[in-house]
């Protein structure tokens, strides 16, 4: 299978285009944060963006004018908690842009991309009836509907299948045709992924398959469905990713503040995002003494017996 090694500049240039849907993985550990940052720098626009916890990573997305529909459980700073300031500007005042938000909760997304990954239309789910979500659709642009059991003839709630036409994932380890490895805490990042056309991998180490192969259980996603890989270190930053570095609890708690007004997160944006070039010139803003005391202490499990 072939080299699919290349720069984010360049996955993101050939892989994400304007008006698609785009699915970026990561639940509090391993958030695509280097992807959306380029995504920002090459000026995409009218994008759709979905995934379980849009946090601060869709604010920044709506600030930059990026995306004008998401598809989230939530889209705040949930360190502090804290407003999330670029989206409330958006939705109250238009500012850069008006936008849609369909709201719905962290299973009922989940299930969505399960149905995405399992190529059938929908998935059936129990937990939102009697919420708020089920009982006021409009408000919240709920797609869902009810279906009769054909075993028990139960009314079931039922969610649409999510299928985004691109995704990127960051990872801990992948070899250089994609089969791509990922462990700690994963969220919608298994099934979101493997719903999508076209697949970004991002990496902390491109190591060789024989690697993958001795722990083939930690294979999140294989190869054949795999079109970019991108050795990508502190790709997730500053969100953690599990052995390599801890969550940036200063960094996102200074975001509110840092972002509060429209000169505020101009600045911020320049600073961290469009006066960067690559991943690489941000870790030098992010500084030597942040990553020495980020990154995390090694605690090494042991090894499993695959004979037959």
């Amino acid at each position: 299978m072939a080299n699919k090694v290349m720069t984010m500049k360049e996955a993101i240039k050939k892989l994400v285009n304007d008006d698609e849907l785009v699915f970026f993985g990561g639940f509090g550990n391993g958030m695509t944060f280097s992807a959306a940052h380029e995504i920002i720098r090459q000026n995409k626009r009218n994008l759709k963006v979905t995934k379980c916890g849009g946090g601060i990573m869709f604010d920044q997305l709506i600030g930059a004018g990026v995306t004008n529909h998401i598809i989230t459980s939530h889209c705040w700073n949930g360190t502090g908690p804290q407003p999330a300031y670029n989206l409330r500007r958006a939705m109250e005042e238009g500012i850069p842009q008006k936008i849609i938000y369909n709201e719905q909760s962290l299973f009922m997304i989940n299930m969505s991309f399960f149905a995405g990954y399992m190529g059938i239309p929908f998935a059936p789910i129990r937990s939102i009836i009697g919420t708020d979500i089920y009982d006021h659709p409009k408000e919240v642009g709920l797609k869902a509907a009810t279906v009769k059991c054909p075993f028990t003839g139960e009314e079931i709630c039922v969610v649409p299948a999510i299928s985004p036409d691109v995704g990127v994932i960051q990872v801990q380890r992948a070899d250089s045709e994609g089969n791509a490895q990922l462990w700690g805490l994963i969220g919608d990042t298994k099934y979101g992924i493997n719903a999508c056309k076209r697949i970004i991998v991002a990496t902390e180490e491109i190591v060789d398959k024989k690697v993958i192969m001795e722990s083939p259980e930690r294979t999140i996603i294989g190869a054949h469905k795999v079109d970019a890989v991108v050795q990508e270190p502190w790709g997730a930053h500053p969100s953690s990713l599990q052995g390599y570095y801890y969550t940036d609890l200063e960094y996102r708690f200074n975001y509110a503040k840092e972002t509060k007004t429209i000169e505020d997160w101009e600045t911020w944006l320049e600073k961290w995002v469009t006066g960067v070039d690559n991943r690489q010139e941000y870790l030098k803003v992010l500084g030597e003494d942040k990553i020495k005391f980020l990154k995390a202490k090694s605690l090494i499990q042991g090894a499993v017996d695959y004979g037959f």
